[in-house]
C-alpha cells in the first residue's frame, strides 16, 4: 500500500507515521503499569523501576499566592508536561494556614496528585488534613510530629542525621540511614513510601547518583524520587542539556519521578525539557537503543544535520555589504517599542507617532508586522526593514525564553579563557 501522498511533503507523513508508533509504545508502557509493579498516587501510577519517569515540578514560595495566581501557575506547569503538581513554602518560616489552603485550591482544580515539599511538622500536618496526596522531605527528625498517618499518601524520605540534621556524605552511611528512614516511616503506618538520596550538584552529582544506584540495588521495591532542579540552577549551562542529560542519568539509576523547579529565568521550560526527555528515555528503554533517531529530540539551538542551501539562479555581480555604521533617519510617521510577555506569550509593539499611541499584540512576527502595514503606520523601507529584524528577534526570544532588548543582541557566543 503506497503511504505517501501526492499532496503532503514526504517527510511530513513519515514523521507523522513515526509519531504514531512512538505514540503506541508510550501507551503500552504505560498499559503495563499493574499493582505489582507501580505505586498508585491518587490516579496517578509511579511505577517502582522506570520506565516511564514521572515528573514533578514545584510551585515555589506558594504562601506568596493568591488563588488565580496559584491556579494559573499551576496550569503553566500541567500544560508543559508536570504530572504531579508540588507546592513549596519558606524553608524556616511555618504557614500552615496557607499550606492547608492551597493544598484545597489544587485539589479542587487539577485531577492530578498534588504535594507539599516541607519539613515543618506543622506544615505537614496541615496538608495532611487538606488531603494532599504526597509529602517530600520527611525524615527521622520529624516523623514522630506527624499526627496524622494516612496509608493513601504517598511520602519521600531523605536520610537526614536525625543528631546533626545533616545529610551524611559517605555513601554507605546514607543509604544505611536513608534505609532506616523508610522502614521507620513505614512502621509508623505510611505505605507508600519513596525514597531521595539527595542528588548533589555538578561536583558531587556523580558520588549522589552512585548513592541512589547502591539504595536501589539494595532496595528494588522502594521507588526513588530525585530532585534535579538544584543541579539545573546550580550550572550556568542552557537547562534543555541538564534536564535531558539528568533525565536520562535518573532512569539509569531507577529513578521513577524527578522534581523539577522553574524559578529562575535559565530554568525556565525545565518541565516540558523534563517531559520530553522522560519519553525520549522511555523509547529508548523500549527500542534497546540510545536515545537518537527516536522521532523526537530536544535538539532546539542546533541541527542534526547540515543542509547546503545553493541559488539555482545565476548572478552577474558580487558585492560585499559592510558593517559599518551608518546614520539612521527616523520615520516621520512615528516610532515603535517591541518587548515580549513571556507571561502573557506574546510580542508587544507600542506605535507612538502621529496617528496615536497603538499597541499591537501578537503570536509572532509576521502577525505583528502585518498588522502595522495594514494600519498604515510605517513610511519608510529602512524603518520596515528594522521592524522586520526586530520582531524576528522578539519571536525568536519568545520560544526560548530568553530575554528580549531592543536592538541588543539576542545571543553572544561563549569565549574560553586564553592562557
Amino acid at each position: 500500500m503506497d503511504i505517501l501522498s501526492p499532496d503532503v511533503p514526504a517527510d511530513e507523513v513519515l514523521g507523522n507515521i513515526i509519531e504514531g508508533g512512538n505514540r503506541k509504545i508510550l501507551r503500552y508502557v504505560e498499559d503495563s503499569l499493574t499493582d505489582e509493579n507501580s505505586v498508585v498516587i491518587s490516579k496517578l501510577r509511579v511505577p517502582l523501576t522506570p520506565p516511564p519517569i514521572r515528573v514533578a515540578t514545584e510551585v515555589t514560595e506558594a504562601h506568596t499566592l493568591d488563588d488565580e495566581e496559584l491556579i494559573k501557575r499551576a496550569f503553566k506547569y500541567v500544560e508543559k508536561g508536570a504530572d504531579i503538581l508540588v507546592l513549596g513554602f519558606e524553608a524556616l518560616h511555618p504557614h500552615p494556614d496557607k499550606v492547608y489552603r492551597t493544598v484545597k485550591v489544587l485539589k479542587r482544580e487539577f485531577d492530578l496528585p498534588i504535594a507539599v515539599d516541607t519539613s515543618i511538622p506543622e506544615e505537614i500536618n496541615s496538608a495532611i488534613e487538606a488531603g494532599v496526596d504526597m509529602v517530600i522531605n520527611i525524615d527521622l527528625t520529624n516523623i514522630d510530629k506527624v499526627r496524622r498517618v494516612e496509608g493513601d499518601i504517598a511520602v519521600v524520605t531523605i536520610p537526614r542525621d536525625p543528631i546533626t540534621g545533616t545529610i551524611p556524605k559517605d555513601l554507605n552511611t546514607r543509604v544505611e540511614l536513608l534505609e532506616k528512614t523508610v522502614s521507620t516511616v513505614k512502621c509508623r503506618g505510611f505505605e507508600k513510601v519513596f525514597a531521595d538520596a539527595i542528588l548533589e550538584p555538578f561536583g558531587q552529582l556523580f558520588t549522589s547518583l552512585l548513592t541512589y544506584y547502591m539504595f536501589k540495588q539494595r532496595n528494588p521495591k522502594t521507588p526513588l524520587l530525585a530532585g534535579i532542579g538544584n543541579v539545573t540552577e546550580l550550572i550556568d549551562v542552557d537547562s534543555i542539556g541538564v534536564n535531558a542529560s539528568l533525565v536520562m542519568l535518573a532512569q539509569e539509576v531507577g529513578v521513577s519521578i524527578v522534581l523539577t523547579v522553574e524559578k529562575s529565568v535559565k530554568a525556565r521550560d525545565s518541565t516540558f525539557e523534563a517531559k520530553v526527555a522522560s519519553q525520549m528515555a522511555t523509547l529508548a528503554y523500549y527500542k534497546n537503543s540510545p536515545p537518537k533517531n527516536l522521532g523526537i529530540s530536544l535538539l532546539v539551538l542546533k541541527d542534526k544535520k547540515k543542509y547546503d542551501v545553493r541559488f539555482e539562479e545565476g548572478y552577474d555581480t558580487v558585492i560585499e555589504a559592510s558593517e559599518e555604521w551608518r546614520p539612521y533617519t527616523l520615520d516621520p510617521l512615528g516610532v515603535f517599542k517591541i518587548r515580549v510577555d513571556h507571561e502573557l506569550n506574546c510580542i508587544e509593539a507600542l506605535y507612538i507617532g502621529r496617528k496615536g499611541r497603538i499597541l499591537i499584540r501578537g503570536k509572532n512576527a509576521k502577525a505583528i508586522q502585518d498588522k502595522i502595514l495594514e494600519l498604515g503606520l510605517i513610511s519608510q523601507l529602512s524603518h520596515a526593514m528594522y521592524l522586520g529584524r526586530e520582531l524576528m528577534k522578539a519571536e525568536i526570544a519568545l520560544q526560548l525564553g530568553k530575554n528580549y532588548i531592543q536592538e541588543i543582541p539576542l545571543f553572544t557566543k561563549p569565549k574560553y579563557i586564553k592562557l
